[in-house]
């Protein structure tokens, strides 16, 4: 008797799957880091990415001298899903789902080369998406398709190793034409070298690792580090113990900036600058995962906050609490431990505002005995004189946190009043006998003090300490000279 199936065996399209699989969301560099975690899990302590975009066909060419795979080993590595997220790791793994090799290089290229050595033979396997699609079918090839693709690939500079090559680079090179498409083509590829040396930089000032990109040694960039001369705070480091494995939770406070040279001032902007770059940084094995994010927390990234960066560690036996997903560009904070961490970073956010607004606007003028903070700065550029709003002055600052992320609409607007200075008309009436200019708060004591206590109140509010908020405002150029009023 014939046994009656109650199932369906569906299985997806080869070329409706391989499409959807580019749309993991990578980026040039999250996707070249995927592949340089493999490169690290087989061993590798020397990688080299090189690339060129010309007329006879655009490349990217990864290389490591890692162990290396048998022809059997590199035929798994090039399935989907090659691995098992729950499967036991080593703990020095940095691999997730066995999707990287695949996905990251798809969401760049369209046809994707391998060549490995295990030290007893060398093989090679190509994907090609338009192969499949021509298909219908998951055609893995033996063999390079082109002699192009086969000089690009080209040899081992060492005995075992594995080399990857991305050709038809329809995401990197969008127009197909090497003249329009060349000063994007570098410009993606500076912002890889800046986001390789963060992402692994506890690899690199350790020397286990060395990456090449185009022949250039890149170097690390660590998020805690800006000065020798000035260290960054370090504030009480926290421990937490997850399926038997630790957690390390370290906040830091940067030194503010007006105690650093230009070149150290630089080091604030890493890729999306000072702002963009506050909160948390994660590290799962000493690879960063998230580069400064308040991740699903209640806080918005301000301007008085900047100064904050809060490190955790967490190991891959954390991947399925913490949600890191494919890329491993993203995670969430687990819920068992988020009361503590939300706790960690109201308090090194109140440590990192107490810095950031008592030293940082804080300008003197020649012969005067007392520090004040100017609403104005005057400049001066090839030889003439020019004046902006102190971009670091409380008030300013308060007015920036409380807009957060529409904080760029007050700031053009504050560029406009900056550009409309009416000199001439100021220059006139100063001239004028019969005109006596003055500021218009003069002998307005009651306007005075009700502007002091909203400003004390919404300073208060955004979580300054209300006896520090008073040091603050008095010693602005306004409240200064009208201490007797407050």
């Amino acid at each position: 008797m014939m046994k009656i199936q109650h199932y369906d065996i569906v299985r997806p399209d080869p070329e409706k799957e391989v499409n959807s699989l580019r749309a993991f969301g990578y980026s040039v560099e999250t996707a070249i880091a995927d592949l340089i975690d493999n490169s690290i899990t087989a061993g590798a302590d020397k990688i080299s990415v090189t690339y060129d975009i010309d007329s006879f066909g655009s490349h990217v060419r990864i290389e490591d001298n890692g162990k290396g795979m048998s022809e059997e080993e590199l035929i798994n590595a090039m399935k989907l899903g090659s691995f098992n997220p729950s499967d036991e790791r080593r703990t020095d793994d940095l691999g997730r789902f066995g999707l990287g090799l695949k996905t990251a290089s798809f969401s760049q290229c369209k046809r994707l080369s391998v060549l490995s050595n295990d030290g007893k033979s060398s093989s090679i396997r190509v994907w090609d998406l338009d192969k499949i699609q021509d298909e219908k079918e998951w055609v893995l090839y033996r063999k390079c398709l082109d002699d192009y693709s086969s000089t690009k690939l080209g040899k081992f500079e060492n005995n075992t190793g594995t080399v990857i090559l991305w050709e038809k680079l329809d995401r990197l090179a969008e127009t197909g034409n090497p003249n329009t498409d060349k000063g994007d083509f570098y410009r993606k590829f500076e912002n890889v070298k800046k986001y390789l040396s963060l992402v692994f930089h506890r690899f690199l000032e350790k020397k286990s690792l060395l990456i090449c990109i185009n022949r250039e040694q890149i170097s690390p960039i660590n998020p805690f580090v800006i000065s020798d001369s000035n260290p960054s705070q370090e504030l009480q480091e926290n421990f937490f113990t997850m399926n038997g494995s630790q957690i390390s939770v370290q906040p830091y406070i940067l030194p503010h900036e007006a105690k650093l040279s230009k070149d150290e001032q630089k080091k604030y902007d890493i890729i999306r600058g000072w702002i963009e770059h506050q909160g948390i940084y994660l590290y799962r094995n000493d690879r960063l995962i998230i580069d400064g994010s308040w991740m699903d927390l209640k806080f918005k990234q301000r301007e008085s906050q900047r100064l904050v960066r809060i490190c955790i560690d967490i190991t891959n036996k954390h991947d399925k609490e913490w949600q890191i997903d494919v890329k491993k560009a993203s995670a969430k904070i687990p819920d068992i431990i988020r009361k503590n961490i939300l706790k960690i970073c109201t308090d090194a956010i109140s440590c990192g505002i107490k810095v950031y607004t008592h030293r940082g606007a804080y300008i003197r003028r020649k012969g005067e005995k007392k520090e004040i903070v100017y609403t104005w700065k005057c400049k001066t550029r090839k030889g003439e004189k020019f004046y902006q709003i102190n971009p670091e002055h409380p008030l300013f600052v308060l007015i920036a946190d409380i807009l957060a992320d529409n904080q760029q609409i007050f700031k053009l607007y504050i560029k406009t009043i900056e550009s409309t200075i009416p000199v001439g008309m100021i220059l006139n009436d100063s001239y004028d006998e019969n005109v006596s200019l003055k500021q218009s708060l003069d002998n307005e004591p009651e306007q005075i003090r009700k502007i002091y206590a909203e400003l004390l109140k919404g300073m208060n509010d955004s979580g300054v300490d209300i006896e520090q908020a008073k040091e603050i405002l008095k010693t602005t150029d306004l409240f200064s000279k009208h201490l007797d009023v407050l």
